[in-house]
């Protein structure tokens, strides 16, 4: 089997070939045009993947946009199958937990078990983080960009490579996971 993954909701994206399980092909990527670029050059030295995963965030709303797109785009020109897979789990380990800036005064926090999302990440207030990371049994702790309140934290965006062996998180849809309503400015009256 050979699966394409592609994981772009973070500042980089990264791009895997893996065979039968196997990573054959890791870059990363920054933006669309060098999104499509590597898709190109992987699709011709490696060959038409059997299935495309894609990480659905949460994360870059525009990343995650492009990623999914191109996605779609490739499953209707090759015909092969495509997959969304939650991208906070796209760190190494089974048992972790991911803290991203969620803007407008709030953070999300994703709590992973056995290599498996069992919630979607919740939103907390940015004044909670502490408590809320306090109540968590566990050893690692990753967040998406510098937070502040948490110095201490590795800062780690989400990679391709560790999205392979998380098949039992597959999903037929590739809609991007979005914790909130989409903030809509409105013109001023002038």
């Amino acid at each position: 089997m050979n699966r394409l993954i592609i994981e772009n909701s973070g500042a980089t994206g990264t791009l895997v070939v893996a065979k039968d399980g196997v990573i054959m092909l890791d870059q990363y990527f920054r933006g669309a045009a060098e999104l499509a670029v590597c898709v190109e050059a992987v699709t011709e030295s490696a060959g038409k993947p059997d299935e495309i995963i894609v990480g659905i965030g949460p994360g870059s709303y525009t990343g995650l946009r492009v990623a999914v797109a191109t996605v779609l785009g490739m499953k209707l020109a090759l015909g092969c199958r495509a997959f969304g897979c939650p991208s906070v789990l796209g760190y190494p380990g089974l048992n972790y937990v991911v803290i991203g800036d969620a803007r407008r005064g709030t953070l999300f926090l994703a709590d992973i078990r056995n290599g498996v999302m069992s919630d979607l990440p919740r939103l907390i207030p940015r004044e909670e983080v502490l408590q809320q990371v306090g109540k968590i049994d566990t050893q690692q702790l990753f967040v998406t960009s510098r937070i502040a309140e948490l110095s201490e934290a590795e800062v780690l965006i989400p990679e391709a490579r560790w999205l392979v062996h998380r098949e039992s998180s597959y999903t037929e849809s590739v809609e991007p996971i979005y914790l909130k309503e989409p903030h809509i400015t409105k013109p001023m009256d002038r």
